[in-house]
């Protein structure tokens, strides 16, 4: 990627998701103007930083906004030439209804940047969940940007976060390229960080269901907040950037690294016996 663009102000949307927070902290550190769009999911860790950092930071502003709100969401978006959308939800992903939620919140969001003259691009924050799951997960080759989770395979197994990022993300897409949107996806695997265990703890175990079969078949990948972040920003900041992008530090291949990561995670996950 090459091309760089600057950008003066961005929109967070959530900012109080954990890789949303990231982002806002390193856009921050950029120089950049941010506007932290928090949805109304009760008082979190998170929300409570950024509301502290507010205080602090002339180029911060904060704006309570729900996602089925479409002129909130417009609200947040006045002056902003580029927005991050992180949707992840807070409680994790249980049942049917968060998946409905976080598709009709993406359709929302692309909606608003749509109506919004300023805005020049979106990042949208996906994950590799919407990429891998299928029927023939063990006997496919290869799994890349062109890769999507089959529906009905996460809806039998009641896979609600890949059903989620994948319904998500191909709501956003269809509505970007129907109303002519500049939109680029980051497809981050297990995301892992700096008190993870504490800030993200539903949709990190959400993200983990069906960890086994993803050990099995080489795809179960994980990578740190922080470089997600920066690939975030700097897929904004390329003019060339386009289409999606498979975002990961690290796939776990031996038991040694599994355990690694259960040690990265503890104490959502109890260590194994040896």
């Amino acid at each position: 990627m090459n091309q760089e663009k600057t950008i003066s102000c961005c929109c967070v949307l959530d900012a109080s998701t954990y890789v949303g927070f990231w982002i806002l902290k390193r856009l921050l550190t950029r120089g950049y103007s941010v506007h932290a769009a928090i949805r109304k999911n009760g008082e979190s860790v998170l929300e409570e930083k950024i509301r502290d950092m507010e205080a602090n930071e002339e180029r911060l502003e904060v704006y309570d906004v729900d996602v089925l709100d479409y002129q909130s969401i417009l609200i947040s978006l006045n002056n902003c030439n580029a927005v991050f959308c992180c949707l992840d939800n807070p409680e994790g992903y249980d049942e049917e209804k968060e998946v409905d939620l976080e598709v009709r919140g993406a359709i929302n969001v692309v909606e608003a940047c749509a109506r919004t003259e300023s805005i020049e691009k979106i990042v949208f924050s996906s994950s590799l969940t919407a990429a891998i799951w299928r029927d023939n997960i063990g006997t496919q080759k290869d799994v890349d940007e062109k890769c999507w989770s089959d529906l009905d395979f996460c809806l039998k197994k009641k896979l609600w976060h890949a059903l989620a990022k994948t319904q998500s993300e191909k709501a956003a897409w269809a509505l970007a390229m129907d109303r002519m949107v500049n939109m680029v996806s980051v497809n981050p695997g297990l995301i892992v960080g700096p008190s993870v265990a504490q800030h993200n703890p539903r949709p990190t175990m959400s993200y983990l269901k069906g960890a086994a079969q993803m050990y099995e078949n080489g795809v179960l990948a994980y990578v740190d907040v922080e470089f997600v972040a920066d690939v975030h920003i700097r897929a904004f900041e390329d003019t060339s950037a386009c289409g999606r992008y498979f975002c990961f530090n690290q796939i776990v291949n031996t038991e040694e690294e599994a355990l690694k990561l259960v040690q990265t995670l503890s104490p959502l996950i109890p260590m194994p016996p040896r």
